[in-house]
């Protein structure tokens, strides 16, 4: 049981984390920083940009969130054999969808005036 649980803790803190920051996206709460969000050439470009581009991030990014939350969940419930298989699953999950959330904030930032 410890290694279900030793999987499934860091899978759980990093789907609280990626969801809490997918609500602040969306609330276009979430502040330009060097540590948290999508950091790409058309997101940077300014306050306005960055906002616009979270936003329509939010959704995808929540999405990839719950699956690790899920995944986290499924390493406890199939036991020790079994718990890798739900990490990788939910591991692959977010990576897909933070790649479907970065590509709508490039193109959503994109559509922001220069200033």
């Amino acid at each position: 049981m410890i290694i279900a649980i030793s999987t499934a803790v860091p899978l759980l803190a990093a789907g609280v984390l990626i969801v809490w920051t997918a609500y602040r996206a969306h609330r276009q709460t979430l502040p330009m920083n060097f540590w948290i969000g999508i950091r790409t050439a058309t997101t940077l470009r300014s306050d306005e940009a960055w906002r616009v581009g979270h936003a329509a991030a939010a959704v995808p990014i929540s999405a990839g969130g719950i699956g690790l939350i899920a995944a986290a969940a499924a390493a406890v419930f199939v036991g020790e054999e079994y718990a890798i298989y739900a990490a990788m699953a939910g591991c692959a999950w977010i990576v897909v969808w933070l790649l479907i959330g970065s590509v709508a904030a490039g193109k959503a930032a994109s559509s922001v005036p220069r200033s």
